[in-house]
């Protein structure tokens, strides 16, 4: 019956989204607040949103056969908080066109001919691909007998379609009023097709010495003033820190080999090795099945079954591996590795040319050249970067002229023959001939991770540092006596999901946006593998930036424009054409010429980006010749040598076609975030996750 059947089925069971580990009676969210934003004027309160939130988190685990990771979730409240918006600041809109859905249009979206799409996703059987409106009529009439949270559950479904289809009319309706006229579609077709040949003086900045300029912080300050909207940022804040690691000790460490050890006792007697492996290893893959060669990389070449090894440390974990049995597949497979040269097939002469230079390669190989060397310097496969190896295949998965030729091959080696196939010419060698025997090797992993008591131990010194310091300067000075390396971060959002090399931060950056005393210290938080006691040093308020943090940009501005004046008043008074000019100013001055120049062009070549001398060009004449005039790189005067003269159209349908979807497509969108900016939408969600 497809996915839905499941969903509804298991939904008792969504709260595994933790909701309530950093619910709204934490104490880092400042009390009982339970409001998470406001809407249109409406508050979000933070229990609703987290009902749709465990939904949507359920929903996504069955249709991906997975739990959401941490970064899942990220996506999944923004996906929420997107949806509250558009139920709550488009409900106006709707009502002001009459815009509604009727039962009847409901049904026959459920089960009638335009079912919706995510009903069909959920009612789509996943083995056969297909979905049958007959597996949803049948599902409906059982419903009444099924216990009445499910009931609640396809209710809530079935209201969820509702915003998602009035919204679609609201956009098709938008996008029926866009309109084009004749004049939009004339210009569009001037705009995509008419062309300018030019050519241009171009005095880069970096021509003048710095040292010639001079500015004060007065003049900083002043351009920071004219432009503080090129300058307004978001709040932010600062915070330092320090780490104390939660790391295995020789003793947890020890404690933990010694468990392996014992389970490697029980293991080489077990006769179910699969199934004890699963339950006592702490890795996924508890039962390998391996191919000869990936055996011996583990056990060495002359391993039997029932042989061990371990336990031995593999990225942080101790392993242990047991050969523990050997069974046949049903398909052969072996390993090879390649060089691929391929031909062109317009050209008669290639494929012999190509014949020769792989036969002479092969030659090369055979004479004691080493293939992978090879592979890297000819092939032209992507396998090439590997050596030519191409890793373990089985039948029917490369093209059979190469499947032939490596099957037959009785013994590992090179083949000493020029293999051909719709793909080019191979040189192969066989690493490891056909086989379809399989070798089962159980493996047991046990992370090396920290005891309780070694927590507890790490907790307790950043307790005992926590109660001897209660400010910064307490702080800085005995992170100094004790040797603690002291972190900093600057600019911190607080909408930001790390610090630094920090996984799992959030919290952090939580508590740092609770706290409104700079100089306060936190408590001591706890991390993945770490403790941490952090003091806010700063807030910067959202508005425009500080002077101290922008300055750098703001002072190459300033100065630019400063040399621009340099350079403009040994320009302004000379006369004749840009080569004259040039001459005139001396080799600092380049000309550059440009074809087939376009209106939305933005940039010109060797000057960069400058859009502006783009706009200027287009309104000139042909002959004519500009005052020089700023860009964001250096000076630049333009000359026109020629304007391509386009003849007006009979129609110009296709150009109106072409910018009425392109409008089409973009209305819906603007109006989208037309209505958002008229919502007065206040976002609080950084106070709770």
């Amino acid at each position: 019956m497809g996915k839905f059947l499941v969903f509804v089925i298991g939904f008792s069971i969504a709260s595994f989204v933790l909701s309530d580990i950093l619910g709204p009676n934490s104490t880092l969210f400042g009390g009982n607040d339970t409001t998470i934003g406001t809407i249109k004027g409406e508050d979000v309160d933070y229990n609703s949103f987290q009902s749709l939130f465990e939904e949507f988190s359920y929903n996504f685990s069955i249709n991906n056969g997975t739990p959401p990771t941490s970064e899942d979730l990220v996506v999944i409240r923004e996906q929420v908080w997107e949806k509250l918006i558009q139920d709550i600041s488009f409900v106006n809109e709707y009502d002001n066109l009459g815009l509604e859905i009727t039962d009847l249009e409901l049904v026959d979206m459920v089960q009638g001919k335009n079912v919706h799409p995510l009903v069909q996703q959920a009612f789509t059987d996943p083995e056969v691909g297909i979905f049958d409106v007959e597996q949803v009529v049948i599902f409906l009439k059982n419903l009444s007998n099924q216990p009445s949270q499910q009931q609640q559950t396809w209710s809530s479904f079935e209201r969820n379609l509702i915003p998602i289809r009035l919204r679609n009319k609201y956009d098709n309706l938008i996008s029926k009023t866009t309109y084009l006229n004749t004049l939009e579609s004339k210009r569009e077709y001037f705009n995509a097709n008419q062309a300018i040949s030019l050519s241009y003086l171009h005095i880069p900045y970096y021509s003048i010495n710095d040292s010639l300029v001079s500015i004060s912080q007065n003049e900083l300050q002043s351009y920071l003033k004219k432009n503080k909207n090129e300058y307004f940022e978001e709040e932010s804040r600062s915070i330092k820190y320090v780490i104390f690691n939660v790391n295995p000790s020789s003793e947890d460490s020890l404690s933990i080999k010694n468990e392996i050890n014992r389970l490697k006792n029980i293991l080489s007697n077990s006769t179910n090795d699969s199934i004890f492996s699963s339950i006592n290893s702490d890795g996924f893959n508890s039962y390998l099945s391996l191919k000869k060669d990936q055996l011996d990389n583990i056990f060495g070449e002359y391993s039997v079954k029932g042989n061990m090894i371990g336990p031995i440390i593999e990225n942080d974990k101790y392993v242990l591996y047991k050969f523990s049995d050997i069974s046949s597949e049903k398909k052969y497979s072996a390993r090879a590795q390649h060089i691929l040269l391929k031909w062109n097939n317009l050209d008669l002469n290639s494929k012999v040319k190509v014949r020769i230079e792989a036969n002479r390669i092969l030659n090369l190989i055979k004479k004691g050249s080493n293939f992978q060397e090879m592979a890297r310097m000819y092939s032209e496969d992507g396998s090439a970067t590997n050596g030519g190896d191409l890793g373990w295949f089985s039948e029917g998965q490369m093209v059979k002229p190469f499947e032939e030729a490596v099957f037959s091959k009785t013994r590992p080696g090179l083949i000493n023959r020029i293999v051909e196939s719709e793909f080019g010419f191979h040189i192969i060698n066989v690493i490891s001939k056909k086989t379809n025997k399989i070798f089962k090797v159980s493996k047991i992993e046990k992370d090396i991770v920290p005891s309780d008591m070694t927590r507890n131990l790490s907790y307790r010194n950043a307790e005992i540092f926590r109660s001897e310091n209660s400010d910064l300067e307490d702080f800085l000075a005995s992170s100094n006596t004790t040797g603690l390396k002291i972190f900093s971060h600057n600019t911190i959002d607080k909408n930001d999901q790390k610090l630094g090399s920090l996984n799992n931060s959030r919290s952090l950056i939580m508590w740092l946006y609770s706290e409104e005393n700079i100089g306060k210290l936190s408590s001591v938080i706890e991390l993945d593998n770490s403790y941490v006691i952090a003091v806010l040093t700063d807030i910067n308020q959202e508005g425009t930036s500080k002077l101290e943090d922008v300055e750098n940009s703001i002072k190459r501005k300033v100065i630019n424009n400063k040399k621009f004046d340099l350079i403009n008043k040994d320009l302004i008074d000379l006369k004749g054409s840009l080569e004259e000019i040039s001459e005139s100013y001396g080799d600092k001055a380049n000309i550059y010429s440009m074809d087939n120049l376009l209106f939305n062009f933005n940039s010109l070549n060797n000057v960069g980006y400058a859009p502006n001398a783009v706009g200027i060009s287009f309104s000139m004449d042909e002959g004519e010749i500009t005052k020089p005039f700023f860009t964001d790189d250096g000076v630049v005067i333009l000359q026109i040598n020629s304007k391509e003269i386009l003849s007006p159209l009979d129609n110009y349908s296709s150009f109106s076609e072409q910018l009425l979807q392109a409008n089409k497509l973009a209305s819906p969108l603007k109006l989208d975030k037309a209505i958002k900016e008229f919502s007065d939408i206040k976002d609080y969600r950084y106070k709770f996750f």
